[in-house]
């Protein structure tokens, strides 16, 4: 007969409270779990601190909600395991919907808490606390969300878009292990139509009325001369009146003048 001596992981564990500490009761005097309700736990909360323990189990007609607390905060994560039960991972995550770990189950032995009834069940740290191997520390290693004014908090994939004058960028710098890393650089430059932005912008400045057509009248004739594709108009002028002439802009209640400067040519 073949002897075992170095069982799988999974198998060597079943007969512990593992995931939880050799210590736990694993029960609050009203419901327990069952040694191996649970195969796995890896928890790694972004805000959490250490002492990992389940201090509470919710259950509904249609779900079981299972949250867990550290030293410093009682419902910290949570999972959220629905009915009927089809899946075998309870992914569980914080307060702001940041992914923060997993509990392995299987569907048989989680449907082992449906049998505790609809209610709530509260646990102390000292029945239902998690080994420290399956707590990870997070370190802290840049952003990991956006919080907004009304208190809700943004993670995963986001768009950054500048607005008002803001401009955003990517720029690569190396990092003291000589990586190229990617940065985000805010470039606020200011937005010089704000005041057009606002609800009354006519008493606050004059809008701006620009050039569209300029109609040249010489005697009875007369034509108009649009802007190109950008707006612009191009003004020149030549040698046809006088060789030294000089083109000059100034501008007068009435409108813009033009005037060309200089003695006309001799014999003209």
């Amino acid at each position: 007969m073949t002897k075992i001596r170095h069982p799988e992981y999974r198998k060597e564990l079943e007969n512990t409270k593992y995931p939880f500490v050799p210590t736990a009761s694993l029960s609050n005097e009203v419901v327990s779990f069952f040694e191996g309700t649970f195969l796995d736990a890896h928890i790694y909360a972004v805000t959490g601190t250490s002492g990992y323990y389940i201090s509470r189990v919710a259950i509904t007609s249609s779900a079981i909600q299972i949250h867990i607390g550290d030293s410093a905060e009682a419902e910290l994560l949570s999972g959220t395991i629905d009915l009927p039960i089809t899946s075998e991972i309870v992914r569980l995550v914080d307060n702001f919907g940041r992914s923060a770990g997993l509990l392995v189950s299987s569907i048989d032995r989680l449907a082992v808490l449906t049998t505790w009834g609809i209610g709530s069940q509260s646990f102390e740290a000292s029945q239902t606390a998690f080994c420290v191997t399956c707590c990870m520390p997070v370190p802290e290693i840049g952003v990991t969300a956006i919080q907004l004014e009304n208190g809700d908090l943004l993670s995963g994939k986001v768009w950054l878009v500048g607005d008002d004058g803001v401009v955003l960028q990517t720029v690569q710098k190396t990092d003291k292990n000589g990586n190229e890393v990617n940065l985000l650089q805010i470039n606020v430059v200011g937005d010089p139509l704000f005041l057009q932005k606002l609800c009354n912008p006519e008493d606050l400045f004059t809008p701006v009325n620009p050039v569209r057509t300029i109609r040249v009248v010489q005697g009875d004739v007369s034509y108009e001369c649009d802007a190109d594709a950008f707006g612009n108009f191009n003004i020149q002028m030549n040698d046809s009146l006088a060789a030294d002439a000089a083109l000059r802009i100034r501008t007068t209640p009435e409108g813009i003048v033009f005037n060309v400067e200089g003695s006309t040519n001799v014999g003209n």
